[in-house]
């Protein structure tokens, strides 16, 4: 399953099922509980069968659902980590079913109705009803009948996508999409699968050195065959369902580096969203990079036009809906893309980086004095969220960049490491030496960076409440680096 004991959760409400008497009126619901907390940590969302035995409960059908799911399901979560929504087969539709019975008078709306302008604590109405439902917890999946006992072993991750890649025409998602440029965004869903033995911060690949050629799901992060292409309106439609649900938890948009097919751009969105747990849909930008290794001078220029489609892209995810966040991760290469398309958007739509919640500059190959100059002049907002860099100086790869180009790069570490306000600069450097590695994936590789981006994505918080990090005091500034 995945990180936290969990899979994904969801819950949902929808009318009366069948011909229960008014006294017993049935609905389903989605339920999604949910907590970062250090020794609490907790994801799960399912669907809930509630009978309501009373009256019809009209607007307090939710509120009193949620108490009593906190009540009996989940009792170790606090009162604002327990969401209750209405039905939506997107939102959990394929979850395990749970149940709930609650039983109550007309007396006991009217009581109820009042409480829920005060706290938690003072609803003794609504707490007498929560503690008098019975409930059964939803039945843990098990491998199909007359199957062997391991017969699951991967879980699925819904990934959408958006690409400038011209499309082959080919059936297999894999190869769906190649290295041509199209000035045409394509859209659509994928899945990936997560192997049941999956590490945190681990993209479990094929190994030569194993004799793997091809993957295999069972002990492969691995993109699925099939493809659902979707129009623009169906796509913006799927993510505000998924990301306006519950606490609006938002959506996470990966934008890959030079060197990477379609295929391994989605592995590495799946395996991010799946490892740090995140809770709406995740959409990987791909842009037309040749997957080889002799291709750089050919990607940068792939990059330098893809920024159009990005900012499209970006002003689609934007809008989605009121408070709706937006996360936006870039590798390598990609920030190019991610910073040249945020600047156009903005250039565009003043004030659209307001439902940016965070932006992480993970390893960027982009020249420092670029990026300074566009930070300055096109980024720097008083409505620019919260952008974070890792940085490294055992990134063999921007080393040869940094040679290539003559000009230090966004991503170095060490004394090379840019500071500017507004923007936190982390310095990887001191845990991200591979012996046997290029040390240029490390946001997704490394469990120190992923614990990081992990509190940095779902709780918010600053850098200095961030545990592996430690100030380090600079005569151009201040910056944190990670603690060996």
């Amino acid at each position: 399953m995945r990180l936290f004991h969990i899979g994904l959760l969801c819950v949902a409400i929808a009318a009366g099922l069948g011909a229960a008497p008014a006294s017993a009126e049935q609905y389903r619901l989605c339920i999604r509980g949910q907590s970062y907390a250090p020794g609490r940590e907790f994801l799960q969302t399912r669907q809930l069968q509630l009978q309501a035995e009373g009256p019809a409960p009209g607007e307090l059908l939710l509120p009193m659902a949620t108490r009593a799911v906190r009540e009996k399901l989940w009792p170790e979560l606090q009162a604002d980590e327990v969401q209750v929504a209405r039905f939506d087969p997107l939102l959990c539709g394929s979850e395990a079913v749970a149940e709930l019975t609650l039983s109550y008078s007309a007396s006991d709306l009217q009581a109820i109705r009042p409480e829920l302008a005060r706290g938690p604590g003072d609803q003794p109405r609504l707490a007498d009803i929560a503690r008098q439902s019975s409930a059964k917890p939803a039945v843990a999946e098990g491998p199909p009948a007359g199957t062997p006992a391991h017969a699951r072993r991967y879980d699925w991750v819904r990934l959408y996508y958006a690409t400038t890649r011209q499309a082959t025409g080919a059936k297999k998602a894999a190869d769906a999409f190649g290295s041509a440029r199209s000035d045409e965004l394509n859209f659509g869903m994928v899945e990936v699968s997560i192997p049941a033995d999956h590490r945190w911060a681990r993209l479990e690949s094929p190994s030569k050195m194993r004799l793997e050629w091809d993957t295999n799901p069972d002990r492969h992060v691995t993109l699925g065959d099939r493809f659902q292409a979707l129009s623009a309106a169906d796509l913006r439609a799927d993510l505000a369902r998924l990301a306006g649900g519950f606490s609006r938890a938002g959506v996470l948009v990966f934008i890959h580096g030079y060197r990477n097919s379609f295929a391994e751009s989605a592995q590495r969105a799946a395996q991010l969203a799946y490892d740090l747990a995140f809770p709406g849909p995740t959409l990987v930008f791909s842009w037309p990079s040749d997957g080889d290794l002799r291709s750089y001078v050919r990607d940068e220029e792939k990059a330098r036009t893809a920024w159009r489609q990005m900012a499209q892209v970006l002003d689609q995810l934007t809008t989605l809906g009121p408070d709706i966040p937006v996360f936006a991760i870039a590798h390598s290469m990609g920030n190019r893309v991610l910073t040249q398309g945020l600047a156009e958007l903005l250039r565009q739509r003043p004030g659209a980086d307001r439902a940016l919640r965070q932006v992480v500059l993970a390893a960027p190959d982009i020249g420092q004095e670029e990026f300074r100059q566009r930070w300055i002049y096109e980024l720097k907002s008083a409505s620019a969220p919260r952008y974070t860099l890792y940085a490294s100086n055992q990134d063999l790869p921007l080393a040869l960049s940094d040679w290539l180009h003559g000009e230090p790069r966004l991503g170095a570490g060490g004394r090379n490491i840019a500071l500017l306000a507004g923007l936190d600069s982390i310095d990887a450097s001191a845990i991200t030496r591979e012996w046997f590695g290029l040390s240029h994936a490390y946001f997704g590789d490394n469990e120190s960076v992923m614990n990081d981006l992990f509190l940095l994505i779902n709780r918010g918080l600053a850098p200095d409440q961030r545990p592996r990090l430690r100030k380090v005091r600079d005569s151009r500034g201040d910056y944190w680096e990670f603690k060996p």
